[in-house]
């Protein structure tokens, strides 16, 4: 691919955007963090961090995944009539949530270990969830509208009102003010999103209950496949966490946790954005019937040539490179790193190319795999007794093996798809 070409391409174009938009929202949340953990204790940020635990798993739930159907539709009726659903849905969910966490509010906190000091925050956890689950609806419509500035505005809208709200009630001396600061973060990501919906062409004259209905249906196969299995995929990144904790040390989790924010973070940015800016470009080739290997192969290739560099200085000289940056106190994480990256690199690569299942409807396939996944990175238990620098070795191996499998999936399925045509 030319340099010139490769500049015009619409899909590193609205990458770029999205990445600079994510870079920009996570800059304004470093800056708020700088004061708010000057105005609140570190028991709040720990009750905090339980919080946004707790509703990260119920945000999968909310929607039923729906939001991920929002870009298949050739009909724009079908697709407004899915946020529509999508949105209803979360607020049922979210209601029988609020009346459970009334009945049961003590037990539900001795479930998740949350501190009974700040138990009532248990109650803004279905208002939390269900804004943060229909902005997502909004925000998936605005990826099939190629809107992708508007997301990135949205992002940094989002973060700035939060912080905001947060600093103005710690200034106050408000624990609860991270928990509103989040709601209110959230209510701005909603009136910002309708107000780009709108700007972007939505309208509600084409939504009807009758469509509403048929369009949940012809897409049953979302909460069928994957919302469990998209639960057991985000366990399957916290259990080394837990593993780690138990079988070696606290000082160990430490090492780990630097190595695995500092791999996984920027990793996590671009994958997250090239995977709405894949999903609006493989849609697209769907309803255009073109065939999508051609694409996969070479974002594929692109993405490999990517990481290249950063795994090359990890592996070679990421001991050096977290002493000069941590102090020599956290040349550990260094080495640990150099294991890891592998691992993450293989993520990097395939991650935003399984968009593809998704894009073709095979659900099951991506479901079966999802659990495989957790059952591989679950039997990590049964080599506790292994030094911590061979069980990350094994971690690397088993990730390095399940993505392999993930890409030859993904090659198979469009390989299929093309051939179909």
């Amino acid at each position: 691919m030319q340099i010139k070409a490769l500049l015009k391409n619409s899909i590193l174009k609205n990458v770029a955007t999205l990445v600079s938009g994510t870079a920009i929202a996570q800059l304004i949340l470093i800056g708020f963090q700088l004061i708010l953990r000057r105005l609140y204790e570190p028991e709040v940020f720990g009750a905090f961090a339980v919080y946004m635990s707790i509703t990260g798993i119920l945000i999968i739930l909310s929607t039923l995944r729906y939001e991920l159907a929002v870009v298949l539709p050739e009909e724009e009726r079908k697709a407004n009539s899915i946020v529509v659903g999508g949105i209803a849905i979360s607020l049922t969910i979210n209601t029988i949530i609020l009346i459970a966490i009334i009945i049961f509010k003590n037990k539900i906190a001795n479930i998740f270990g949350f501190p009974m000091k700040f138990s009532f925050w248990l109650y803004f956890v279905p208002i939390s969830t269900f804004l943060f689950s229909s902005y997502q609806m909004l925000n998936y419509w605005l990826t099939r509208k190629g809107a992708f500035v508007s997301i990135a505005t949205n992002k940094v809208f989002r973060r700035g009102f939060e912080g905001l709200t947060q600093s103005g009630f710690g200034a106050l001396t408000s624990t609860v003010g991270l928990v509103i600061g989040d709601i209110v973060g959230s209510m701005a990501n909603i009136f910002s999103g309708i107000y780009q919906i709108k700007k972007n062409g939505y309208t509600l004259k084409t939504v009807s209950l009758k469509k509403i209905k048929s369009s949940l249906k012809r897409y049953i196969g979302f909460p069928k496949y994957q919302a469990l299995p998209a639960i057991l995929n985000t366990t399957s990144m916290l259990l080394p966490v837990f593993m780690i904790n138990e079988y070696f040390s606290t000082s160990t989790v430490g090492y780990f946790d630097l190595s695995r924010q500092i791999l996984a973070v920027p990793i996590a940015f671009i994958t997250a954005s090239l995977s709405q800016v894949l999903l609006k470009d493989f849609s697209d080739r769907l309803r255009k019937k073109n065939p999508l290997t051609k694409s996969v192969l070479k974002t594929s290739l692109l993405l490999t040539l990517g990481i290249l560099p950063f795994v090359i200085a990890i592996v070679f000289w990421g001991k050096e490179l977290f002493s000069f940056f941590f102090s020599d106190t956290w040349e550990q994480s260094g080495i640990y790193s150099a294991i890891l990256v592998p691992a993450f690199a293989i993520q990097f690569i395939v991650s935003p190319l399984s968009i593809s299942f998704t894009v073709l409807e095979k659900l099951k396939t991506l479901a079966i795999w999802q659990i495989l996944y957790f059952v591989a990175i679950l039997s990590l238990r049964y080599f506790k007794d292994l030094s911590i620098e061979n069980f990350l070795l094994l971690y690397t191996i088993i990730n390095l093996s399940a993505y392999l499998i993930y890409y030859i999936l993904i090659i198979s399925i469009c390989r299929k798809y093309d051939k179909s045509l």
